[in-house]
Parts: structure tokens; C-alpha cells; sequence
């Protein structure tokens, strides 16, 4: 029996809502009801910049250069208008002149955009890494952009799920055992970075894989209300919304004048 592939995007989707899962990966139905969205295109235009930049000669790393990266790599989806376009343009241009200006541009990744698998008790991991540098003090770090506004508190980056697989990502497919996990908050120019004992990164496989037994065996795939419903993809097709829609349509208001 074939292992199951299993994404950080594939479980937090699930713990999210278990049919949002369902319409996503079992029904299909994504290429029907998937919404382009500013903030998606802005994310992915960055990360593009990104890993183009950290493939420039150190000494054209500009902030011009990284400036002109992002219109090359601008995704022209889910905007109303040339208004709110040009908006969400500048909000993007204004993460990388404060990455520039906040992070080091110099670095040397020894791996940028990298996509991984990993089988590991009977689960083959998957997922695509930022960036992994080679730290000058020894080891390597692992490095994610995050272009949402919600950083983390250290507590959160010390359970945190993506980091975990990741690192055994890293440590499994490569055997490089990272020494530090960070996470890059473009909005805030804020980074915080965390690490990952042999004892947590245990733990992290135990929840792993008891979140992949109740995905592959759930009896019925229940909508869960959750804060990003509003941004769903299936909202059309929810049976929550649908209810929300007809709420109080039952009740009888006597003094309408029909």
C-alpha cells in the first residue's frame, strides 16, 4: 500500500474544515469554485520576487532590482480595477523596500523554491520550502516568508505545524537537521525563529499522523465555522452560508404592509 501524501496546506485544510477537504481534494471541485483574490496574488508575486532575487550576483541585490522583480513577477488575478491593483502594488512594493532594508540581502541560500518529499512512518510528507541557508556559525536555517498580517507569538512558533514538517522535510529527504526555524513577517519586517528538539520534533509526527488517521477516516465530512469562511472558496456551495442566508426567514413580522 502506497503511502498517503500529506501537505502542511492538506492538514491545516482539514482541522479547518473537514468539507472544504472534501469539495478541495476528494470532489474536485476547487476548479470550478477557486476565487482569485488580491491578497493570494500578492503573496505569490512576492515569493516570486523573492527566489529570483536570491539568485542575483550579490552585487546587483538591489533594492531597484528587487523593485523590478516584483513587476516582472506581478500576478495580474483577482483585482475589481486598475485602482485597487495599483493599491495592492504598492502595499507589495512597501514589504520589499523594508525587507531590503531590515533583513540580509546578502545571504547565500543553498536552496531556494524547493519542492520535497518524505516518507516517513508510512507517510509520505510533501511540501515546498522558501529558502534554507547555511548558517556562517554552522548548521542551517530554515526560512519562510509569511506576507499575512498575523505574526506569531514564540510559544506558537515552538508548536507550530508548518515549521515541523519542514524540518523533517529537511531532515528526511536531505538528512540536514536544522537548527533554527524562521519565520520572515514582510508586513511588520518582523522575524521570529524558533527550533525543533528530537523530543518535539516526535511530538509533532505523533500529531501528524492522528491528523491523517481522522482525515482517512472520517465518517462525514461536517462543515466547521471557522474565522476564514468569509474567504472560502466553496462559500456558494456551504450549507452554513446557505443557512445564514435564511436565518429568521421562518419568523412572521406582522406589521409589513404585504
Amino acid at each position: 500500500m502506497n503511502p498517503l501524501k500529506v501537505s502542511y496546506f492538506k492538514l491545516s485544510m482539514f482541522e479547518q474544515c473537514p468539507l472544504k477537504y472534501k469539495y478541495y481534494y476528494l470532489d474536485g471541485l476547487i476548479k470550478v469554485y477557486k476565487k482569485e483574490r488580491p491578497y493570494l496574488s500578492m503573496g505569490e508575486s512576492l515569493h516570486r520576487a523573492l527566489a529570483d532575487f536570491f539568485k542575483l550576483d550579490k552585487q546587483i541585490r538591489t533594492l531597484e532590482n528587487l523593485h523590478k522583480l516584483l513587476r516582472k513577477n506581478w500576478q495580474r488575478k483577482g483585482f475589481e480595477d486598475e485602482g485597487e491593483e495599483r493599491t495592492w502594488g504598492l502595499k507589495a512594493l512597501e514589504m520589499l523596500t523594508n525587507f531590503y532594508q531590515n533583513f540580509d540581502v546578502t545571504a547565500s541560500p543553498m536552496m531556494i523554491e524547493e519542492y520535497l518529499e518524505a516518507e516517513v512512518d508510512n507517510i509520505l510528507l510533501c511540501g515546498r520550502i522558501d529558502r534554507v541557508d547555511a548558517l556562517k556559525e554552522g548548521g542551517y536555517e530554515i526560512i519562510d516568508y509569511k506576507t499575512g498580517r498575523e505574526v506569531l507569538t514564540p510559544e506558537e512558533m515552538d508548536n507550530d505545524l508548518q515549521l515541523t514538517i519542514y524540518y523533517l522535510l529537511l531532515k528526511n529527504s536531505k538528512q540536514i537537521e536544522p537548527v533554527r526555524l524562521t519565520y520572515y513577517f514582510l508586513q511588520d519586517a518582523r522575524y521570529l525563529s524558533t527550533k525543533r528538539t528530537p523530543w518535539q520534533a516526535r511530538e509533532g509526527l505523533i500529531k501528524i499522523k492522528e491528523m491523517t488517521e481522522e482525515m482517512t477516516t472520517c465518517p462525514e465530512f461536517s462543515p466547521k465555522r471557522n474565522r476564514f469562511c468569509p474567504y472560502c472558496d466553496f462559500s456558494d456551495i456551504c450549507p452554513i452560508e446557505k443557512e445564514d442566508i435564511l436565518g429568521g426567514a421562518d419568523e412572521i413580522i406582522e406589521d409589513l404592509p404585504f
